[in-house]
């Protein structure tokens, strides 16, 4: 088992579920004219909220969820499911291919992620996100080793080419 991570997840910091104890940074954003996203993550890269569920669950209403297609595609049975229950609470969506590469250019069901969209409201942007193997930090954070595109404009310009067919 990895050092730093548990067999059960650890009690978030704000506190379980329906404890007294849970506090958050959200009432303020509404004051600056801002909503507030968490970004629950794939269990390789943390054990505090991979899923919507567990978001939901654990965060005020007042909180808003960032969703990603890198994530929902490890984490979620079903990634449209997922977007329809956190519905009025998304704040943004990321996407990208399964491989982090360009939307559109792998496995993922984009036909029902779009459709998820739409039922759940959202009319907000999504916001292609990848990375590149040229800045070493974050390609060691990301676990990029290769090339996702022949480069990071032709990963934007068809990402968006194919986001706009949906």
């Amino acid at each position: 088992m990895h050092p730093r991570r548990s067999a059960v997840p650890p009690t978030p910091p704000w506190g379980a579920p329906g404890s007294s104890t849970r506090t958050s940074g959200a009432p303020y954003s509404p004051n600056c004219g801002r909503t507030s996203g968490v970004e629950p993550l794939n269990r390789y890269e943390t054990s505090l909220l991979n899923t919507v569920e567990q978001a939901l669950d654990a965060l005020p209403a007042e909180c808003g969820l960032a969703l990603d297609t890198y994530h929902l595609n490890i984490e979620e049975r079903s990634p449209a499911q997922a977007v329809r229950d956190a519905g009025s609470r998304i704040a943004l969506i990321q996407v990208c291919g399964t491989d982090r590469g360009a939307p559109g250019s792998d496995h993922f069901d984009w036909t029902a992620f779009a459709a998820a969209v739409k039922d759940a409201d959202y009319t907000g942007p999504l916001v292609i996100e990848s990375f590149t193997p040229d800045n070493t930090t974050i390609a060691t954070a990301a676990s990029i080793r290769r090339p996702l595109a022949a480069g990071q404009d032709e990963l934007a310009t068809s990402g968006l080419a194919f986001l706009r067919t949906l």
